[in-house]
């Protein structure tokens, strides 16, 4: 068995999970319209590789608190089931099912927060996930951060945590990622992929270790 590493957004999914999902809080009223400013502005900051990833987390999950357990739920499963997952990338689907086919054990591994992406991870049948830790009290969010955001270096942190806790091995493993932010995810892993790279990657000096590949089709 061999471990998989997947980004989420501009990975998996080809559109950023964080403006899907704000923008349809916004649309039904339970977001105010400014918050898509700040959005904006952390999403450029993101990829410049620049955003204070821990102050994002806890304005993203603003929206979500004043709504009960069973709201939180329904607003979640129902936006990632109808936004998101129809936008998961022919080439993740193909990835996906060669890792599953093999016996693989699968990992989303992104900053974005846990209360979305255990959803896409239960809808892609992908039964591990390392993501942002937002607190839940009695199954509702608490707007608290509960742990180390796995961004950048991070990432590596959170996976090398795994690693020690399951007695795993990264001999002949897989990682795919879009940006600069992904690398150093990448680097520690056996197979390493650039899935349709944005600019920033493009340019990066570490490009050549890496196989660029095309997903969107």
């Amino acid at each position: 068995m061999s471990l998989a590493f997947f980004d989420m957004d501009g990975t998996l999914v080809g559109g950023d999970t964080n403006d899907i999902t704000l923008h349809h809080f916004v649309k039904l009223g339970i977001a105010p319209s400014d918050m898509l400013i700040k959005l904006s502005e952390c999403e450029r900051k993101f990829f410049e590789g620049s955003l204070d990833i821990n102050e994002f987390v806890r304005f993203a999950v603003t929206p979500l608190l004043k709504l009960s357990k069973y709201e939180q739920y329904k607003v979640l499963h129902e936006t990632v089931r109808d936004l998101i997952i129809p936008l998961v990338k022919p080439g993740a689907k193909r990835a996906l099912d060669f890792h599953k086919k093999r016996g693989d054990r699968i990992f989303i591994v992104t900053s974005t927060c846990d209360y979305i992406v255990e959803h896409v991870a239960s809808l892609l049948g992908i039964s591990d996930y390392i993501a942002a830790p937002m607190e839940k009290l009695d199954g509702r969010l608490t707007g608290k951060q509960c742990g180390i955001v796995p961004y950048q270096e991070d990432k590596v942190k959170r996976i090398n945590e795994i690693l020690k806790k399951d007695n795993l091995s990264l001999e002949d493993s897989y990682a795919y990622g879009d940006s600069i932010n992904d690398l150093p995810m990448l680097m520690m892993c056996t197979h390493r992929f650039a899935v349709d790279p944005n600019e920033k990657l493009l340019n990066h000096p570490d490009l050549k270790a890496l196989k660029v590949v095309n997903w969107k089709e």
